[in-house]
């Protein structure tokens, strides 16, 4: 029935919206430059493993949607395998259905990435609990067990931090339950997963949660643990773990933000739905008397089902392109490439749906994507209330090089409607030079350059840039620095960094490397830490960021200027 209901998915519900463009564009990135550790198509650049260490390469392999198929039927059979092996389920497979159900919720929301990392993260889980009961009992494979659940568990956090962070309650929960050995296999591996890609390639920003948003997370954790059978510790306790988390990615912006309702909303249900039948049905004349429980139990299930019903459904109406994305895009992408906009990037004020993050990232260098936490991070002008001004946006598309504006007659994303309304009133700045009934570009008035002068950008794309340089010195690049970023000759191969002399004399710099420049936080614009490059001759220099150690071509602190 999983298989089915994820075939039926691609066919009927997997638009290109929403997550699904995200995960689209992160597979044609890394399809196109699978040696690139930064993406300079979204904000300026991101490291594809700020976004996941692996899916993105699964998905270049073996498709998105082909990708959430398979995790998602592997997901359904392992919840069943849980069932079944807890031997505490009486009706093992209505509990297993509706897990199949949630995790087609999940399918239609776009949540290709998180639904690979759950895969995981059950295969994890399952180890630990529905594990052979003779091996188990004859103590076989003891240390195999532990390696197979946290290689599980590490690749669940590889593929989502998110589904690793569940993983982690449930590793919390045996270590409070005194299943030391079984905690320590789920939990260390995820830590050291999230500890090595937030040191090798660093990512900051938060989305915070609201009141509203954290109410039926916080029901789902609490259903778990009051209307669960008391004998279900490990449940219990996860759900109470889960309430805790909530409560705090509400009172603290982190990177979580209202991510963390996912696991309340595909595994709240299910819980509820294995544990209906440990109570027992009361007669009619009773319900309102000895039957309180069993109805609350009811209600509780409803409201968790209706939560992910309508969340499903949401996102279908919200999520879904307009026609002109896949229609009528020819037109623009070709305006486009008339222009000059290797020189610089792009600004798509955001659509509902966010196709823009996905269908024109391999034509033009986008000024935003579809990344919520590095969009409030980077730009909180859209976010913050009284921010966005003429001069304040005219300041904005300056500070990240942006050449060219599209606005599309596609509904707006809710942090673009003021965006919206300040480009369609038009700006002094800001001329149209092209428009049709779907789509309105104009070209910025002066635009400052992503490379300040007296050097000049030749080409840009998302794998990197090149830059010539008149005369020697440091030139600033708006590109958000990023340890990766190096730089390689004419025939692609590796510049060294400056290395010190064979006596210990300090090094100098024959070859041009990469430091860091950082500029103070203002009003209206957060602390930008941008690239510069220290030429010591004039040329031309191909700037780019692939996976090598050390990382990219680094100027030293004891340079020789």
């Amino acid at each position: 029935m999983a298989a089915a209901l994820h075939v039926l998915w691609v066919y009927v519900f997997a638009n290109s919206g929403g997550d699904l463009a995200a995960q689209d564009a992160w597979a044609e990135f890394v399809g196109q430059h699978p040696d690139s550790a930064y993406n300079l198509a979204w904000y300026g650049g991101m490291h594809p493993v700020s976004y996941s260490v692996i899916s993105p390469y699964l998905m270049a392999s073996i498709g998105v949607r082909t990708t959430m198929m398979i995790a998602g039927t592997l997901s359904a059979g392992l919840i069943a395998l849980l069932l079944v092996r807890s031997r505490v389920v009486r009706r093992p497979l209505v509990a297993a259905l509706y897990g199949t159900f949630a995790l087609t919720c999940n399918a239609i929301s776009g949540r290709v990435t998180f639904g690979l990392g759950t895969m995981f993260g059950l295969a994890a889980v399952a180890v630990i609990f529905a594990w052979p009961m003779r091996w188990r009992s004859e103590g076989k494979y003891r240390w195999g067990r532990a390696g197979l659940a946290a290689l599980a568990a590490a690749l669940a956090t590889a593929s989502s931090p998110v589904a690793g962070l569940f993983v982690g309650f449930v590793a919390a929960a045996l270590w409070l339950g005194k299943r030391r050995p079984a905690a320590y296999a789920l939990g260390i591996s995820p830590a050291v997963v999230v500890g090595l890609s937030a040191w090798l390639f660093p990512f900051s920003g938060h989305q915070p949660m609201a009141f509203a948003s954290a109410i039926l997370p916080l029901l789902s954790g609490l259903f778990g643990v009051l209307f669960v059978p008391k004998e279900w510790r490990t449940v219990r306790m996860a759900s109470a773990l889960y309430v805790l988390a909530v409560l705090l990615v509400w009172l603290i912006p982190s990177q979580i933000g209202t991510n963390v309702s996912r696991l309340g909303m595909i595994f709240g249900g299910t819980v509820l739905v294995a544990a209906l039948p440990e109570l027992k049905v009361p007669r009619p004349a009773e319900l309102f008397k000895s039957g309180l429980r069993w109805t609350a139990l009811i209600l509780a299930l409803v409201t968790c089902t209706s939560w992910q019903l309508a969340n499903a459904i949401g996102d279908i109406i919200h999520t879904t392109p307009a026609a002109s994305w896949a229609r009528e895009l020819a037109p623009l992408v070709n305006r486009l490439q008339q222009t000059d906009t290797a020189r610089g990037r792009v600004e798509v004020v955001p659509a509902r749906s966010h196709r823009e993050s996905s269908a024109l990232t391999p034509y033009v260098n986008l000024a935003r994507g579809w990344n919520r936490q590095a969009d409030r991070e980077r730009n909180p002008l859209f976010y913050e209330p009284g921010l966005l001004t003429s001069s304040s946006y005219r300041a904005w598309l300056d500070r990240w090089a942006v050449h060219y504006v599209v606005l599309p007659t596609d509904e707006p994303d809710p942090a673009a409607v003021e965006e919206a309304k300040l480009v369609a009133k038009g700006q002094s700045y800001l001329r149209q030079v092209w428009s049709d009934d779907n789509w309105r570009l104009y070209e910025v008035e002066a635009p400052t350059p992503l490379a300040d002068p007296p050097a000049v950008v030749e080409r840009t794309d998302a794998e990197g840039l090149t830059i010539r340089v008149d005369k020697p010195g440091p030139v600033l690049i708006r590109i958000p620095h990023s340890p990766w970023l190096g730089l390689v000759d004419e025939n692609g191969k590796d510049v060294k960094p400056p290395k010190a002399g064979p006596r210990g004399e300090p090094p100098v710099n024959v070859n041009g490397c990469l430091s860091k420049e950082v500029q103070e936080a203002r009003e209206d614009r957060p602390e930008d830490s941008w690239t510069v490059l220290n030429a010591p001759k004039p040329g031309t220099y191909h700037i780019v960021a692939r996976y090598k150690l050390p990382r990219g071509t680094g100027c030293p602190d004891n340079l020789v200027k």
